[in-house]
């Protein structure tokens, strides 16, 4: 868009200050102008109605409060007119085919040897093909907006959604989870702890030497006591009375 542009400006530019010899000015436009401006303004302009020379006066009288000249104002106005037809140009063709045919069409007609002499001739020819490209830009978008939403509705009603396998397969799982973390186990079964394989603690095996393992006593009686209450001892014979006074 900027390389075009540059071109555009540039090229115009160049004709304008060294091969543009002579001005000419359209006298019914002239005169049209003069008469409508010199009046009442710019309503007596569409005092007839709206017409494309009532148009191009208004613009046309614009360029001239900015220049303060007719011919200079038209010449100025020529080449807004063709830098929007250039850009209009480039958006239809791209549209239709792709951006880079779409800057090749535009470059050739901005670069134009006999488009760029209109420039000298102030008439309304310039605004008529800019109009003209506006209208056939804005047709072939909406063409190709209403091909597409047509192509889009036929192919989501002609082609069935399919769902990635492992999508699918990913939500049934997530389904079957949930389902069996829904289901409770209600039987009165103990649970063990050595029936937990996944809570034992595996352990392994010292590598440093550690010191013997100390071995396990058990206190006992000397004698078992009967089944009475009487727990008085009065067979003496071989025991030790170290604790008795």
């Amino acid at each position: 868009m900027i390389i075009l542009s540059s071109i555009t400006i540039i090229v115009r530019i160049y004709y304008v200050n060294y091969l543009m010899s002579e001005v000419n000015i359209n006298e019914d436009v002239y005169n049209a102008a003069k008469v409508s401006i010199g009046a009442s303004g710019l309503t007596s302009a569409f005092a007839e109605g709206f017409q494309m020379q009532s148009l191009y006066i208004c613009t046309l009288y614009l360029a001239f409060l900015i220049f303060g000249n007719f011919t200079v104002a038209g010449v100025y106005l020529n080449i807004v007119y063709q830098f929007i037809t250039v850009f209009l140009v480039f958006i239809a063709i791209k549209n239709v085919t792709n951006r880079y045919v779409g800057f090749a069409g535009s470059l050739i007609l901005a670069i134009f040897p006999v488009y760029v002499n209109t420039l000298s001739k102030v008439t309304m020819q310039n605004m008529l093909i800019c109009i003209a490209a506006l209208a056939g830009a804005i047709t072939i978008l909406l063409l190709r907006w209403m091909y597409h939403r047509k192509h889009t509705a036929n192919k989501s009603i002609s082609e069935p959604i399919i769902e990635d396998p492992a999508v699918i397969q990913k939500s049934d799982s997530e389904k079957n989870d949930i389902n069996t973390d829904l289901i409770q186990d209600t039987s009165l079964r103990e649970i063990r702890y050595d029936d937990l394989e996944d809570n034992k603690v595996q352990y392994i095996e010292n590598p440093l030497p550690v010191p013997k393992r100390r071995e396990h006593k058990e206190m006992d009686y000397a004698f078992e006591p009967s089944g009475s209450d009487d727990y008085d001892i009065k067979d003496l014979t071989g025991k030790d009375f170290y604790d008795i006074e």
